[in-house]
């Protein structure tokens, strides 16, 4: 994408008032106040990032989590963040109030507008050529935003926020213990994404697959396979579309179903026409698991179980369904007092 004049005369006048932004650089060193940034998950080439960012601009649900946490100053995100995250995540809703909207992808100008010290994102968020004028932009390599200990990991690291990730995860790590040691049997567990556009099974590389086998959990053998193997029988890869007439690869000693989030109030009276459909569906009725009652409706949060806090929520939804009781140990008080819920 190239630069469009107002663009490029902004930029100009952001140099001479000496406040230009440091791009990525083909350098080892970096300026006074900046740092090079070099990671194992980095796509691209190592560059120079702020020492302690302050005005972050974060297109990504695990960075929003991680900006938030970390007390820094979000100053934009992505539209669907805007329209997920308070249901998804009403604990740090509060501090997208008043955020601006800088689209998808990114509006460039409503990004220089925003004027961030730093911008995080995933590839397609933003154009990475012009992004970089505005802001150093760093990227994970794709793929590991579906790993919520992955993803969370990377920004903590580019954040300066490592100490927290580590109590992140002794927390997780301790709750997953608790988890194995309260369940009593070995169920197989079938993970169903649906919506009006269809009905798929989540294999065990999405982000609520991981953390149903970090919880120890085995899944049926349609759903137990990743990448190559993936693609060979079914021809996609981490969502498998299923139709009606195959539903029976759904089944499982428990199925975990879920939709999408969504605040718009057509789409909401869609997906809930959609998912009484699907209910109601004679073939989706007939499973084994469904006759039994072992068939549990949750929330969106399964949809994006990318960060701590969701995959934590699916987590819960493990415990309550599964051992008939709440977790004992609970997800970490991490939000800064300016941003929790009062």
């Amino acid at each position: 994408m190239k630069v469009r004049p107002f663009f490029t005369l902004t930029l100009l006048a952001m140099s001479l008032a000496g406040i230009a932004p440091l791009a990525a650089q083909e350098t080892t060193t970096c300026e006074e106040g900046f740092r090079l940034f070099e990671h194992e998950y980095l796509a691209g080439d190592p560059l120079c990032i702020p020492e302690n960012p302050q005005r972050i601009l974060a297109l990504e649900m695990s960075a929003v989590e991680s900006v938030v946490l970390a007390g820094k100053e979000l100053v934009g995100t992505a539209n669907w963040l805007h329209e997920e995250i308070p249901i998804l995540l009403p604990e740090i809703a509060p501090a997208l109030e008043g955020i601006p909207d800088t689209g998808y992808p990114a509006n460039l100008e409503a990004a220089l507008v925003a004027a961030p010290d730093l911008i995080l994102a995933v590839d397609g968020d933003i154009d990475l050529d012009s992004g970089n004028e505005i802001a150093p932009v760093v990227m994970p390599a794709p793929g590991i935003e579906h790993n919520w200990r992955l993803s969370m990991e990377f920004w903590s690291a580019v954040l300066g926020t490592e100490d927290l990730f580590a109590d992140m995860v002794e927390n997780y790590d301790a709750r997953i213990a608790e988890f194995k040691k309260a369940l009593t049997d070995e169920p197989t567990i079938s993970i169903i994404g649906t919506s009006s556009y269809g009905t798929s099974m989540w294999l065990e590389d999405t982000a609520p697959g991981i953390v149903v086998a970090d919880a120890g959990l085995t899944r049926p053998e349609s759903q137990a396979i990743i990448g190559e193997e993936a693609m060979e029988r079914y021809g996609e890869e981490r969502w498998i579309t299923i139709s009606d007439e195959r539903f029976d690869l759904a089944d499982a000693d428990a199925i975990f179903v879920f939709t999408y989030a969504t605040t718009d109030p057509e789409t909401l009276e869609t997906e809930d026409a959609a998912m009484t459909a699907f209910k109601s569906n004679a073939v989706w009725n007939a499973l084994s698991a469904v006759e039994a009652g072992h068939v549990y409706y949750v929330g969106p949060y399964w949809w994006r179980a990318q960060t701590y806090l969701l995959a934590n929520k699916v987590l819960d939804d493990l415990f309550v369904n599964l051992t008939g009781a709440a977790a004992e140990t609970p997800v970490l008080a991490l939000l800064p007092e300016a941003t929790a819920t009062p």
